[in-house]
């Protein structure tokens, strides 16, 4: 009895001796894997810095704004060519006291306006609603600006004059003399964008507001008659009453570098 009970444990005792075989084993192996893990490890931390190389960007990496170029080497460049607006579409920049006759015949004095001679249109400043607003040119007649230097400008409508040019009749004019003779002004600004991106451009790399003056004579019928600003042209829109120009010209020393020496010319024609 007992002989057979020993021979029961045997394959037993062979299963026992398997396993704990195997866990040995595996332990070995655990213990040869640790120390490998170990020696690489020790092996990266020794290994020199600067040879360590950063990973290749990605094309959002070479396109990000906030990307420092030093750190790949890579080169970009910002368009910081275009630099802004020169010049002002208003006749005078800050606003100034002036005068609005209205064509009803009502008078508002000593409130502030802008001459907006791009959009040429009458702009004015009510400091109670806290806003700016444009005066509809059909109900104006005329307004004077004032600077603080005590020049004065004054601005008319001539919605009745004789010309093909229908547009002129809704415009505002400079009056620079006034009289049975008058000669006038128109203030344009013209708005110019930069051009500097085509290869063929002007390398302009600013957006601008320039200045464009055109001069007409208000002959005593209601005519307007446009004419450019010289000596000759002046001379010959005022040759009905035989003049000598010249004279006068040289006896009150004028250039034709002014407005006000063309202004005295066509002042000495109305007096003939």
């Amino acid at each position: 009895m007992r002989q057979q009970i020993l021979n029961s444990f045997k394959p037993m005792k062979s299963t026992l001796l398997i396993l704990v075989l195997s866990l040995f084993s595996f332990s070995s192996i655990a213990q040869k894997d640790s120390t490998v893990i170990k020696k690489g490890t020790r092996k990266l931390v020794e290994e020199p810095v600067d040879r360590v190389l950063p990973p290749k960007p990605s094309l959002f990496q070479q396109t990000s704004p906030n990307l420092d170029p030093m750190l790949f080497g890579l080169i970009y460049r910002t368009d910081n060519r275009y630099e802004g607006v020169q010049g002002s579409p208003y006749f005078l920049n800050e606003w100034t006291k002036g005068r609005i006759d209205m064509v009803t015949g009502v008078n508002y004095e000593n409130v502030p306006l802008k001459y907006d001679a791009f959009s040429q249109n009458l702009v004015l400043r009510r400091d109670a609603m806290r806003d700016s607003i444009v005066v509809f040119p059909n109900q104006v007649k005329q307004f004077l600006l004032r600077a603080d230097d005590g020049a004065e400008w004054l601005f008319r409508r001539y919605p009745t004059v004789k010309i093909k040019d229908d547009n002129l009749k809704d415009s505002y004019f400079l009056v620079l003399y006034d009289g049975k003779t008058s000669l006038l002004k128109r203030v344009n600004k013209i708005f110019k964008k930069a051009d500097y991106k085509d290869p063929y451009s002007t390398n302009v790399r600013y957006d601008a507001y320039n200045s464009d003056f055109a001069y007409f004579i208000l002959k005593s019928d209601n005519t307007l008659v446009k004419v450019k600003k010289s000596k000759k042209a002046l001379y010959e829109a005022l040759n009905d009453k035989g003049a000598n120009f010249d004279a006068f010209a040289q006896q009150e020393k004028l250039d034709f570098k002014t407005d006000t020496d063309f202004a005295k010319i066509v002042k000495y024609y109305d007096g003939l």
